[in-house]
């Protein structure tokens, strides 16, 4: 019998997935954890020369969320699929069970098992992107200023980072101002804490080229990204920002509609894989 928690997934799946996709592989294990697993979503035809993989990182304050959930991966999937991607949804322990910065060391380890199979599913490796909304930007962006973290967890440099309206790139900034208090159950109250999980505070090597999209119904989201954009670009990356008039949930759904966010994204995306 199968588990309730697969029945939603699975419907979506069977409403979703049609000419342009091959069966999905779900709940693939990375790692020894029952929390560190992913759903593969398959092209009928993958692109020629080695499908792109894109993956997507849920959001969820740290401690909610999962890869199947309907705005999280459906107009994602109704998008790219037909456009011959392979699509990786992930999910990772999340809290009590695991800090942030184990978080984003378990995505480091997806990233190392995607690499690893990528060519069994047709695609290519090397044209790798990764996408993560809220605290999964957080993650996305902390993995990608972490050298260190890479290293321990194999993760090989991906292409390109979209952040979709993302959470804590200057924790050394947003914590003693005010803020949600789910922060403070992530990140403690210990300065040298905040700075182990700020990606500004870890900052180093060469970065990805990152696309911010953020909402412009609240003035933080977009400040705190054009600041974390500004310091990549004084770092040598490459980073732009595209704010859109949707509020922080629907920045996620909505990617893959018919849609000015869809269409930039869409854009940065294929401006990367020609690189």
């Amino acid at each position: 019998m199968l588990a309730p928690r697969l029945l939603p997934a699975l419907l979506l799946t069977a409403a979703l997935l049609g000419p342009a996709s091959a069966a999905p592989l779900m709940d693939q294990r990375y790692g020894p954890d029952a929390a560190q697993i992913a759903d593969v979503y398959l092209p009928e035809t993958p692109a020629p020369g080695g499908a792109p993989v894109l993956v997507v990182v849920h959001g969820g304050s740290w401690k909610n969320g999962d890869k199947a959930a309907p705005e999280v991966v459906q107009n994602k999937l109704a998008y790219w699929l037909p456009q011959g991607y392979v699509i990786v949804s992930v999910n990772t322990r999340l809290m009590p069970q695991a800090r942030p910065e184990a978080q984003a060391e378990d995505l480091g380890r997806a990233l190392a098992w995607i690499g690893q199979r990528a060519r069994t599913w047709g695609a290519d490796p090397d044209r790798l992107i990764v996408m993560g909304h809220s605290s999964g930007g957080h993650l996305l962006a902390l993995l990608a200023a972490d050298e260190p973290m890479r290293q321990r967890t194999g993760a090989r440099p991906w292409l390109a980072s979209v952040v979709l309206d993302g959470a804590g790139f200057d924790l050394l900034d947003v914590m003693p101002r005010p803020h949600a208090p789910f922060y403070d159950e992530a990140f403690g109250a210990d300065p040298a804490q905040w700075a182990a999980a700020s990606p500004a505070a870890q900052l180093r090597g060469q970065q990805p080229p990152t696309l911010f999209v953020c909402s412009t119904l609240r003035p933080d989201p977009c400040r705190r990204s054009q600041r974390y954009a500004d310091l990549l670009k004084a770092h040598g990356g490459q980073a732009e920002l595209v704010g859109i008039a949707r509020n922080h949930a629907q920045i996620n759904a909505d990617v893959g509609a018919d849609n000015d966010e869809t269409r930039a994204i869409h854009t940065f995306i294929e401006a990367q894989l020609r690189r």
